[in-house]
């Protein structure tokens, strides 16, 4: 803390902080004193149990590991912003600044709680979700590339690559300014007051005031906001279209295998040739009901592929007006809009919402697992009931642990989004096992889903014309000639 009147002041270099000059009171006290600690603190909750739940080694997957990256960076957004929104709105904090200015821990500090350390994090979310939406469009609608770019390895190099670019992105504002406290004394009305400062460093002298704000606050708004949205709603359209494709192939499958079949027997054929023809058919006939139970494993990738797609248009709902509240704030101030500059105090009200709106979407997250991934919803029972994960039991866990053969004790675990499917994937004891191999062994599934649906229309009537035939030749009197070359 320094004493006087600074000299970066007669130099131009630095401003006074007057907050409540940026954050109307009015609208700040309700939301960010209230309402918002609520929001957090429920994030705490869910993100903490959905962490907990998706960190265990027998839910170790690709896309449980963005899950799981999704669920700490939206739960560091929210926990680095609540010390100053508990301390400034929610405890009177705005009332000693009113009076005797800004403490200098806080004015040193606020700008990483309030700002930067919240947007990374946020940005990390962002683009985490996009990378979601990515590879779940690769295992839906590309799944020969699964084995190549949806693995663990690939996941955390992707994971650990937005982290890094995130940080990246803000480091400018570490480096570009800082805040320093100042005690003045006024002599008029004997009293020392504390000044919170901004001030400049060498970085925007060297590059230009308005270049440094415009070029750092447009990047912002087209990588941090615009250009993830873009690209959320296409791969989310893209994940839609192949779901309702793939929803209008099962019907189809479906139909076909629910036509009546009628049983047919050959009690006095059984030395003729047309026998190994029904043993074939019968043979076809277990191919079928055998495809059947394969198609509906495969409803467990389009059940997971359905629940992300919920997950990522709940993002899309709170985060697509908060990057229009942002760009809009950001073309204001770089173009000089006069209506917009003219009407500037509702433009902060609507950041506060925007601020609002970028977190209110987290909590719902748990609800969408519990509500849409059964297995999700086992884990946490178990995890309630003091249960959960135990290798062998005296009563097995219903669809989360079963008796192996010969004695092993074998976990089996349904995958939450993470193998492409929802059939379960036995994972034994060994840690050091990967689920990489057992995930492309399901998209594979899927893949040959795809093509079975594809013939099967060309497959049920070659099988169809077959029984009628053998049908026939069945019905035939004993000793007639089967054929006409006899």
């Amino acid at each position: 803390m320094s004493q006087g009147v600074p000299e970066c002041i007669n130099r131009s270099q630095c401003r006074e902080i007057i907050i409540d000059s940026q954050v109307p009171i009015d609208w700040a006290l309700p939301l960010y004193g209230y309402a918002m600690p609520l929001i957090v603190a429920l994030t705490i909750a869910t993100n903490s149990f959905i962490v907990v739940v998706l960190s265990h080694r027998y839910l170790r997957t690709p896309t449980n590991c963005v899950l799981l990256a999704m669920a700490v960076t939206e739960l560091l957004t929210g926990m680095t912003c609540l010390p100053w929104l508990l301390y400034y709105y929610t405890f009177g904090g705005y009332l000693t600044d009113q009076r005797l200015g800004l403490p200098s821990f806080w004015c040193t500090m606020f700008p990483y709680m309030a700002s930067i350390l919240p947007s990374i994090f946020h940005t990390a979310a962002i683009w985490l979700t996009v990378y979601l939406a990515v590879q779940r469009y690769i295992y839906i609608c590309v799944p020969k590339m699964v084995q190549d770019h949806c693995t663990m390895s690939r996941s955390k190099q992707a994971i650990i690559s937005i982290f890094i670019v995130s940080i990246w992105f803000y480091a400018p504002e570490l480096f570009a300014t800082y805040n320093q406290s100042y005690e003045l004394y006024n002599p008029h009305i004997n009293q020392t007051r504390q000044v919170c400062l901004r001030i400049r460093t060498a970085l925007i002298d060297l590059v230009g005031n308005n270049f440094y704000y415009y070029s750092l606050y447009g990047l912002h708004a087209l990588f941090a906001h615009t250009l993830p949205c873009i690209l959320l709603v296409c791969f989310t359209w893209k994940l839609i279209s192949a779901i309702r494709v793939a929803d209008k192939r099962h019907a189809c499958l479906i139909a076909n295998k629910s036509q009546p079949l009628r049983k047919y027997t050959l009690d006095n054929a059984s030395g003729h040739s047309e026998g190994g023809n029904l043993e074939g058919s019968n043979g076809a006939v277990g191919k079928r009901r055998s495809s059947v139970s394969e198609s509906k494993r495969v409803q467990g990738l389009k059940q997971n592929t359905r629940m992300l797609i919920v997950v990522i248009l709940l993002f899309l709902v709170t985060e697509i007006p908060a990057a229009m509240i942002f760009s809009i704030h950001v073309s204001a101030v770089a173009l000089r809009i006069s209506f917009i500059q003219r009407h500037y105090e509702v433009l902060n009200k609507l950041l506060i919402v925007r601020n609002v709106l970028i977190v209110i979407s987290y909590p719902f997250r748990f609800a969408i697992y519990c509500g849409m991934s059964q297995q999700f919803r086992e884990v946490v029972h178990q995890m309630l009931v003091k249960r959960a994960f135990l290798p062998c039991t005296k009563r097995p866990i219903h669809q989360l642990i079963r008796a192996g053969k010969n004695g092993n004790c074998t976990t089996s675990t349904q995958l939450i989004g993470g193998s492409g499917n929802n059939v379960v994937t036995a994972l034994h004891h060994n840690p050091s096992s990967s689920s990489d191999g057992e995930e492309n062994k399901r998209v594979y599934e899927w893949e040959s889903y795809q093509g079975e649906a594809n013939a099967q229309h060309h497959k049920q009537s070659t099988i169809h014309n077959s029984l009628i035939q053998s049908a026939q030749m069945a019905q035939a009197p004993t000793g007639a000639p089967l054929d006409s070359s006899h």
